[in-house]
């Protein structure tokens, strides 16, 4: 036995010494880490590189802007990050300059909007879509731009230091150069505190706009360095970092601490927790305020220097590198995923669970992993669980100090978490599916043919006991869920199947999906939710009969996908996994999590879903687990509107407005958009429309371009309208509109029309007088023509005739075996149906199916395939009465309209005994194809659609049974 309340003192001591030694490993681990020696998380980077638009590998330097824009400064010019892709930033610096050409080292946004452009050839600026050379101060590194107080600017280079006010004039500021510690060489800047703060050789410095000097040095905390980067995080606080130390000055103090760092910090910043997060040498850090967690990528991020970091609220942190372009670091903050530089053994993940010590399980493919309480790394599954027929853990049930382990292959394991043993319970059950432990303690596993009951997990030798369910012995048992009185719902490939007071019941589901259903669910606002094994979500409350009347969840991507698996965390909230993310409702909103939201991978794992204490859960993959950290964070009610990055008429880039007014000409309106906010890349569209006059609707286009583009517009008023639409989220933002005015050309005013309608009307009197003598002379010739014409006709019309008897012979029949078409075979089911043909007689439907035709497609080729879809169709014309309608329903698919085909004819399979079975020959080839049958009789009430799927649901039974066989219809 081994539940937690028949535990013995001294396994609870030894639990306890166990518990104390974790403790001491997790605190000397700790220390460790602290110390940088801890080998660095691996995190998921998405690279965007020339295939995403960046000419140059080489990224010096990211700015977000205040509209949420990203901008990359390269080694071959300067690009925005439209949602998608990196654009250009086009056009010429106003010196003939390409911007192309920029080596672009630092940008700094000013408190106008204006962006400020540190390039290796000079200092610019970026203003309402245009770029002007501003001074010829070369920029040759990060940080050597900063704010002034106003709109003006501090730009350092080496050892000159320049202001730059908001009107462009150029300013050299004053430095005594007998202030031997003051002597200028090269750094960074800084607005901070009323004051610019800089590098004075190996020590900081710092001037107020009046001028006023001061040096900061060892007396202040300030070691001697080669100081490379300053930054201000959001509490005010300032770090410096160098060469071999970082500093931080806290905001109300006025000496610096030194900050535990043993690599070069080349750039800083925060994340949406104050976290400071630093690009070292090689590497990617964050400060807690204690100690630094290292990451990096499975592509050796250390390989790559890190030269500039972004971070982003919706969740990611940029990294502008020089060689790997800009990477992206999805899902932080939300996501921690794991993989095989973490330990995991192998994928996909089945089943998740924590033990009675804090203990993670994972099962996965091959046999598990283990994560420790506070653990960085996981371990394998204990030496008692690594048989090597215990492989695919289904289900891991903790109970007590035992863990439960379903296996695949039908197998049940007890392990003990204090003996260490493992105990097989069961074997040979067949394919597992699921398994659950009732209010009861009693344990249910479903696999592939049976359902089965462990009554007493707690004996020395539990015994698992076969249900007898009602159900066919070809049943799959996909999961069950519980309701509040405790009974048990069943959702099996027949349907549903409910326990209650020690019986089995089928519950009564209108409609009664085929295949059953894979998984059943019931949220905490006690609705009940189904997901059908041949795809669609339903949703339902039991009828007082016990029924259900099912409502198809009406969501576009939920029909899309295939659903595996359906959970309810601890909030009654659902979860629905599938093969492309995990979906969550909230009771009103859905919303997708993928990859785009930094889960490891899209395809999901059924049932591998476990819900911590902290309310977080994990996720098993096809491709790793993820570990999403704050649910309730994540589901946004509202998109950001999307921006307008530039707008394009002809070649005149417009300022930015709510309206434009240009001349007309034969060139495009271009207009560039970016998605900013939580929009997936991938899914996300832009919907756009281009209004005319005073129109207030109009219907709205859709595009996964950033780049919209109209040719050549009327001169008019128009009013451009676009909005983001995010399915995964489903939401749509507010629309981003501006207007613009065409004004026309003085050849194309009213005044100019007004003329040119006068004119149209004195030349159309005086072609009317002419062409009306004209007209005289040619009404003799034209009746003489249409006599002519008139006999020509009546020999057409006889042509006409005969051809259109050949079309309507081809329209109505197969071109390949001669039988009719679908259309004209079900046309005439149709008659039958309404009496108007074969009155008194019963009226039969079959369908023929050919067996395994595509492999005869793929080993002889299509045209033998077609000679014994030919011979099929001959065979078929010797079978059937002559009054029987016979069509090609579609591929290998035959039905035929039989009348006369008595209901019940035990001589069905004699009947057909040449198609169930036969040889067929196509040259050399010799094949033996054999021939499903599904047959179907009308009844009372039946439309076309009924009789079908019933003759269909019986060739489906046929194939199910082995095929070469005839099944009738229920």
């Amino acid at each position: 036995m081994c539940t937690g309340a028949s535990e013995l003192p001294v396994q609870r001591a030894s639990r306890w010494l166990a518990s104390a030694a974790l403790l001491l490993s997790a605190l000397l681990g700790t220390s460790a880490w602290a110390q940088s020696d801890a080998a660095p998380r691996i995190v998921a980077m998405q690279t965007f590189a020339q295939d995403q638009g960046l000419r140059s590998l080489a990224a010096n330097v990211l700015l977000r802007d205040r509209r949420g824009v990203l901008w990359v400064g390269t080694d071959k010019g300067l690009y925005r990050f439209d949602g998608r892709d990196f654009m250009p930033v086009e056009g010429h610096a106003g010196d003939g300059l390409d911007l192309a050409r920029l080596r672009v080292n630092d940008l700094h946004q000013a408190p106008d909007g204006r962006i400020w452009i540190g390039a290796a050839q000079g200092l610019y600026v970026w203003q309402d879509g245009r770029v002007r050379r501003v001074a010829d101060i070369p920029v040759d590194d990060l940080r050597r731009i900063a704010d002034d107080g106003a709109d003006g600017v501090y730009v350092r280079h080496q050892r000159r230091l320049v202001h730059v006010d908001a009107a462009g004039q150029v300013r050299t500021v004053p430095w005594p150069q007998a202030l031997r510690e003051g002597v200028l060489t090269d750094g960074p800047v800084l607005w901070l505190r009323e004051r610019l703060w800089t590098t004075c050789g190996a020590r900081l410095c710092t001037r107020t706009a009046s001028g006023a000097l001061a040096f900061w040095g060892a007396a202040r905390g300030v070691p001697t360095d080669q100081w490379i980067t300053l930054y201000r995080d959001p509490a005010g606080a300032l770090w410096v970092g160098g060469m071999h130390h970082l500093l931080q000055l806290p905001a109300s103090s006025d000496r610096f601490r030194a900050i535990d760092s043993t690599d070069p910090v080349e750039t800083l910043t925060s994340d949406d927790r104050g976290r400071v997060l630093a690009g070292t040498a090689g590497h990617l850090s964050r400060w807690d305020g204690a100690h630094w967690m290292r990451f990096a990528d499975d592509r050796g991020l250390q390989a790559a220097q890190i030269r500039d970091l972004v971070f982003d609220p919706a969740g990611a942190v940029w990294l502008a590198t020089g060689g790997r372009g800009v990477l992206r670091w999805r899902g932080y903050g939300r996501f921690r995923n794991w993989l095989a530089a973490q330990g995991l053994d192998s994928a996909p993940t089945w089943a998740i669970a924590r033990d009675a010590d804090g203990r993670l399980w994972l099962g996965n493919q091959r046999h598990g992993n283990l994560l420790e309480p506070g653990a960085e790394k996981l371990t394998p599954w204990p030496p008692a669980l690594r048989r090597a027929d215990w492989m695919d853990a289904i289900a891991l049930l903790p109970r007590g100090r035992c863990m439960w382990i379903v296996f695949n292959q039908g197998r049940v394991v007890r392990y003990d978490l204090d003996t260490h043993k493992a105990l097989q319970v069961a074997s040979g059950a067949g394919w597992a599916k699921f398994g659950r432990f009732d209010a009861r303690g009693r344990l249910w596993f479903g696999t592939h043919g049976s359902l089965w009951r462990i009554d007493d997990p707690d004996a020395a030798q539990p015994h698992a006991q076969r249900m007898a369910t009602g159900l066919p012995d070809d049943t799959n048992y996909f999961d069950v869920a519980a309701d509040a009185s405790g009974d048990l719902w069943f959702a099996t490939s027949h349907g549903l199947l409910r326990f209650a007071a020690g019986a089995f019941r089928r519950v009564r589901t209108q409609p009664a999906p085929v295949g059953g259903f894979v998984d059943v669910a019931r949220t905490g606002d006690g609705r009940w939710w189904l997901a059908a094994v041949a795809g669609g979500l339903y949703t339902a409350r039991p009828d007082a009969d016990g029924s259900m009347a099912l409502r198809v969840v009406n969501d576009p991507l939920l029909r899309q996908g295939m659903i595996y698996a359906l959970d309810v965390d601890r909030s009654g909230q659902l979860w629905v996994a599938g093969d492309a993310g995990v979906d969550r409702f909230d009771g009103e909103r859905w919303r997708r999590f993928d990859r785009s939201d930094g889960l490891v991978w899209d395809d999901m794992s059924p049932h591998a879903f476990h819900q911590d204490s902290d309310g977080s859960i994990w996720f098993g993959t096809s491709g790793g687990v993820s570990h999403l950290l704050q649910p309730q964070a994540m589901h946004p009610t509202a998109l950001p509107a999307p921006v307008i990055l530039q707008v394009r008429y002809g070649t005149h880039v417009e300022p930015p407005g709510e309206s434009l007014r240009r001349p007309w000409n034969r060139k495009a309106l271009t207009v560039a958009l970016a998605t900013v906010g939580d929009a997936h890349a991938d899914s996300a569209s832009i919907e756009y429309r281009l209004l005319a006059g005073d129109a207030d609707g109009g219907a709205w286009e859709s595009s996964a371009s950033h780049l919209l583009r109209y040719a050549s517009l009327a001169p008019g008023s128009y009013r451009f309208q676009a909005r983001v639409v995010d399915p995964d989220l489903r939401l749509r933002s507010p629309i981003t509109a501006f207007g613009i005015d065409i004004v026309p050309p003085w050849w194309r005013t009213g005044w100019a029309r007004a003329g040119y309608v006068l004119l149209a009307l004195l030349a159309v009197l005086m072609l009317w007088r002419l062409r009306s003598a004209h007209l005289l002379r040619r009404q003799l010739l034209l009746e003489c023509m249409v006599a002519e014409r008139t006999r020509e006709l009546e020999a057409d019309k006889r042509e006409l005739e005969a051809a259109r008897q050949a079309l309507q012979y081809e329209a109505s029949h197969d071109a390949l075996t001669g039988l009719l078409n679908r259309g004209a075979v079900v046309e005439i089911l149709v008659e039958a149906l309404l009496g108007t043909q074969f009155e008194g007689r019963p009226v039969a439907v079959a369908l023929f199916d050919l067996d395994h035709f595509k492999q005869v497609n793929d080993t002889y080729g299509h045209l033998t395939g077609d000679a014994v879809l030919v011979q099929c169709a001959q065979r078929l014309r010797r079978l059937a009465p002559a009054d029987a309608a016979l069509g090609r329903y579609g591929g290998e698919e035959l039905l035929a309209v039989w009348p006369g085909l008595v209901d019940g004819d035990a001589g069905l399979a004699k009947r057909f005994a040449t198609l169930l079975e036969g040889h067929y020959t196509d040259g050399e080839h010799r094949l033996r194809v054999t021939c499903s049958i599904g047959v179907a009789w009308a009844r009372h009430g039946d439309d076309v659609g009924s009789l079908l799927r019933r003759a269909d649901a019986a060739l489906y039974r046929a194939k199910q049974a082995g095929r070469a066989r005839v099944e009738r219809a229920d």
